[in-house]
């Protein structure tokens, strides 16, 4: 199409400047257990919580995808017994065999073997599977008759049978198969007689059934209760992403008042779309998340860009295509959302490869991208905004079919077009979809200054580098945002099991008082707080002297309490944990935990950032095999000394390691090593804390000592040569040689007083060789 067309102009403005998204909630429950759900409600409604998501789980015996391995273990266990039942049959002589009956009831299990290989067992529920187990106990049954009845070697094959059902199915119909069998196994007792040597063996038979029956049902009902755990366990995972995406959904949504159900809508017709064209389920799952969160990008535009009721000029355009951009770093920061980051970014790609960012074309596009494209530029054309009014019905239908093999996947448009025709889904414009708008908009101007804020918190947090300031600055944000009578962010300790407290804000109730860096200061998994940091999972509590978790804070009363606690996490690396109290009942909802999440999460970066700057420092200034300062340290140190407006007394003093070279020659470069750091123990342990130790370079050490004349430099020397003489040490006795300079009697440069020291040194060497 022309870049003029007008067709073409309205596509491509309505797909770039439209956007919402919705809420994410609820469960679909499927026989096996169940999966988070896209639907149509918006923001935290009236009486609404959302915490921690819990799914029940309809009660299973083993999980689907395993049913056709094991009917398959069956058909194994159909064709071989049968054959070696057969076989078998035919070793010896005068065994009563019936031959022909026999063969027929082999044929029978080679027939069953291949149906148990055969069916989709997968898609048939768990109680149709007995059937196949009796069906198995007739022909065991029929084969011991024909096999000698009382003399029959096949009883045995009954285990069998107990122990698949027992494995497969809860332990009462195991039961149940051991009774049937015992009493298939005792007819030829009554139709033969009494056989003494058959009664023995049947004996054992059920004995051993009992037990078959017995252990599988308890292991199968321990990993059954494992399988159940660690869905539960997901689930509550998962719902901890949904419910931090949720808020920024319902963010971009108050941000937009244009396009409030605008991805929610996109996001119904892109399933529709995708069941169409034949899409399994967990691809249509995540095909849901990416038409949602297509748009989440524009929560970095700013809002003249979005609202702005005309055309956009090169620079608003520019801003505006950097949205998918933005949207795969925001999404890229939720493992469990990590597959839909090429489709985020992709979503304003063209079939013609004349899309954005990274014009990729045809097949170059991930199909769900091409599909919510498709399905984002249909209700952009469905709905009024801020530039144009809604198009027609017709139009929109004739500008879709127009632009496909150009701006449409020719065959996604095809299937738009016929869900739009069927009437899968409600596609008519926004009236339909969106909740009472009075009840919308207080929530929406709020969410609207939390964003605010929260953006204003991110440019003051990119100005800060020390975690300290972070910490304080990140409460103060979360005491104007949120209610509380105390704030407290702990961060977790190198011990990687204690959690200490960096910030609490000044208390405005008498019941917090008594609270201490030491009284709060708390274990993972211990107490509520440490719970939050053990499972990772974000906590909205009611009533905390009612949580099993609840551990009393010394020197605090007992109080009625409300608390939010969330866990400060950074790429799946527990940092720490914020915590917000409030005396009384029930004082904080869903909406306050998806916000204080929100704010964790950017602690969780800004904390992370600058322990990595800190340690980037540090390695530039520290030696890495002794853990001393290095050379730049301790010149930056000295040249701080020096420039003082009034410098004051100091000595230097130098340190060479005699022989380390022969060590390294004869005893190797970790023996070398060990001398090294032996030395720079000896001198970190006769050290002042104001004094600077340096390993200069190689075998030599430098130490700055504040206040300290040339004597006492002397005789500090002297000690550590003393030290390092003891032969009792792991690396035996080390000889050093070491000189000292004095400021000012000795020079008033660095170069100067290095120099000074240097020669001492040498001079201490000359007379320790001779």
């Amino acid at each position: 199409m022309d870049a003029q067309d007008p067709g073409q102009v309205m596509t491509l403005r309505s797909s770039d400047r439209d956007a919402s998204v919705g809420h994410l909630g609820g469960f679909d429950e499927g026989p096996e257990h169940a999966r988070p759900m896209l639907s149509g409600v918006g923001p935290a409604t009236e009486g609404r919580q959302t915490g921690v998501v819990f799914a029940s789980m309809a009660p299973v015996n083993i999980p689907t995808h395993l049913h056709r391995a094991t009917f398959r273990i069956a058909a194994v266990s159909f064709w071989g017994l049968a054959s070696i039942v057969m076989a078998s049959s035919y070793i010896g002589t005068d065994l009563g065999v019936n031959y022909p009956v026999e063969w027929v009831v082999t044929v029978l299990a080679w027939v069953a073997g291949l149906v148990c290989w055969l069916l989709p067992w997968s898609e048939i529920p768990a109680k149709r599977f007995p059937p196949v187990v009796f069906g198995g106990l007739v022909m065991i049954t029929i084969g011991i008759f024909a096999t000698g009845g009382t003399h029959s070697h096949l009883p045995v094959l009954f285990l069998v049978a107990v122990v698949f059902t027992a494995s497969m199915l809860d332990f009462p119909v195991a039961l149940a198969v051991v009774i049937v069998s015992t009493v298939a196994a005792t007819l030829p007792l009554l139709v033969e007689g009494w056989s003494s040597v058959y009664v023995r063996s049947l004996v054992l038979l059920v004995a051993s059934m009992a037990i078959c029956a017995f252990v599988p049902a308890l292991v199968r009902k321990a990993l059954r209760g494992e399988n159940q755990l660690a869905e539960r366990r997901r689930l509550e995972l998962e719902g901890s992403y949904l419910a931090t995406i949720e808020a920024l959904a319902v963010a971009l949504d108050a941000k937009d008042r244009h396009t409030e159900v605008h991805s929610r809508a996109t996001a119904a017709l892109a399933r529709a779309v995708g069941q169409r064209l034949g899409l399994d389920a967990e691809a249509l799952r995540f095909l849901e998340y990416g038409a949602l969160l297509h748009d989440i990008g524009k929560i970095g535009v700013p809002g003249y860009v979005l609202n702005k009721p005309g055309p956009l000029d090169e620079e608003e355009t520019a801003i505006m295509r950097e949205h998918p951009v933005i949207g795969e770093r925001i999404v890229a920061s939720v493992p469990f959302l990590n597959r839909i980051r090429p489709i985020v970014r992709a979503e304003h790609e063209r079939w013609d490869g004349q899309g954005y960012p990274d014009e990729l074309k045809a097949e170059q596009i991930p199909l769900e991208a091409r599909i919510i494209h498709a399905c984002d530029a249909f209700q952009a054309m469905s709905s009024d905004r801020p530039y144009r009014e809604a198009r027609p019905r017709a139009w929109i239908l004739n500008e879709i079919s127009t632009q496909a093999g150009r701006q449409f996947d020719p065959r996604v448009a095809d299937a738009l077009l016929a869900v739009i025709s069927s009437g899968d889904v409600t596609v008519s414009g926004t009236a339909e979809n969106s909740i009472h708008p009075d009840k919308r908009l207080p929530e929406a101007h709020a969410w609207t200054q939390h964003l605010d804020a929260i953006q204003q918190l991110g440019a003051r947090l990119a100005n800060i580098g020390s975690v300290p300031e972070i910490c304080e600055t990140i409460g103060q944000a979360i005491t104007t945002l949120l209610p509380y009578d105390q704030c407290r962010i702990y961060l977790l300790e190198d011990d990687g099991r204690t959690l200490s407290p960096v910030y609490f804000s000044d208390t405005r109730r008498s019941e917090y008082d008594g609270v201490t860096a030491e009284t709060l200061a708390i274990q993972v998994g211990q107490g509520i707080t440490g719970w939050v940091a053990e499972t990772k999972q974000g906590a909205l509590v009611g009533d905390t002297e009612r949580h099993p978790k609840a551990v009393h804070i010394p020197s605090t009363t007992e109080a009625d309490e409300s608390m939010l606690a969330v866990p400060v996490i950074f790429e799946d690396n527990l940092i720490g944990v914020i915590v917000n109290v409030k005396v009384g009942l029930h004082q904080y909802t869903g909406d306050h935990l998806r916000l204080l999440t929100i704010l964790a999460n950017q602690a969780a970066v800004s904390i992370s950032n600058a322990r990595l700057i800190e340690r980037l420092a540090a390695s530039a200034r520290t030696d890495p095999l002794t853990g001393l300062s290095n050379r730049r340290a301790f010149e930056q140190a000295l040249e701080d000394r020096l420039g003082a407006a009034l410098p004051e007394l100091f000595s230097v003093i130098m340190l060479d390691v005699d022989g380390l070279k022969q060590v390294n020659d004869a005893r190797g470069h970790a023996a070398g090593d060990a001398v090294l750091k032996r030395v720079a123990s000896v001198l970190t342990a006769q050290l002042r804390h104001a004094d600077v130790v340096t390993r200069w370079g190689g075998d030599e050490f430098v130490l700055l000592m504040p206040e300290m004349d040339r004597v006492g430099a002397v005789s500090l020397a002297r000690r550590v040569s003393g030290t390092l003489r003891d032969a009792d040490s792991p690396t035996g006795a080390i000889s050093v040689s070491i000189g000292t300079a004095s400021f000012p009697a000795d020079g008033t440069t660095a170069d100067g007083l290095l120099a000074a020291a240097d020669r001492s040194m040498y001079l201490d060497k000359r007379q320790r060789v001779a």
